[in-house]
């Protein structure tokens, strides 16, 4: 008899500790507390992937303004003379001439209002018919209201100037990013002498 009694009290509905379970309250609120943890670390988790999209579209917008900036330097710094910009339609048009590597070479940039491109081609001066090269873009996803502005050599600087203003943007949205390139290539072949407002400029016809 005592046995059982023992054994009652140790298995009985009563005694703590025993196989109870949780009530509904208990559950909801550990549902609750998942939930607050749950919307914390997804919020960081989104915060984190944002950071990193605009990270990478900062860079690519950086890495299209250091590469037209490379490209155009070491060709307008030896360039002989500069036109005077100009537009046809929407796109904005520029040309300098360079000799120092043989025959005289023309070379014309165009920011392409369409594709938000700055493209460049190339012909032999002196050459009838004018037979321009493809267009070859340098930047993408590039604006500009005033892409090209012309100084010419003055009794304070002795050499042509050509300013270069582009705008580039890459990504959407919240991850959206521009950086901004304003940049002065001086043409160091060029002098007081230099008359070159129309060099090159019958390119400017040709699609």
């Amino acid at each position: 008899m005592r046995r059982r009694d023992a054994a009652r009290q140790r298995t009985g509905p009563g005694r703590e500790g025993g196989d109870r379970g949780f009530t509904l309250v208990e559950i909801l609120v550990s549902m609750s507390i998942m939930a607050v943890f749950m919307a914390m670390f997804t919020g960081l988790v989104v915060q984190m992937f944002r950071s990193a999209n605009k990270s990478s579209a900062t860079a690519a917008a950086q890495s299209q303004v250091n590469i037209a900036f490379l490209r155009l330097d070491e060709e307008i710094r030896y360039a002989a003379g500069i036109s005077t910009p100009g537009s046809v339609g929407a796109d904005s048009y520029v040309e300098y001439l360079t000799t120092n590597t043989g025959g005289p070479i023309c070379t014309e940039l165009r920011l392409n209002a369409a594709s938000g491109q700055l493209q460049r081609r190339t012909w032999t001066r002196g050459v009838s018919p004018v037979t321009p090269t493809g267009w070859i873009p340098l930047a993408s996803d590039v604006t500009s209201a005033a892409p090209f502005t012309f100084s010419p050599a003055d009794a304070t600087f002795n050499f042509q100037r050509l300013r270069l203003k582009l705008v580039a943007s890459s990504g959407s949205g919240g991850t959206a990013a521009a950086r901004q390139l304003d940049v002065t290539f001086t043409a160091l072949n060029t002098s007081l002498s230099t008359s070159s407002a129309a060099d090159c400029t019958e390119g400017r016809s040709i699609p």
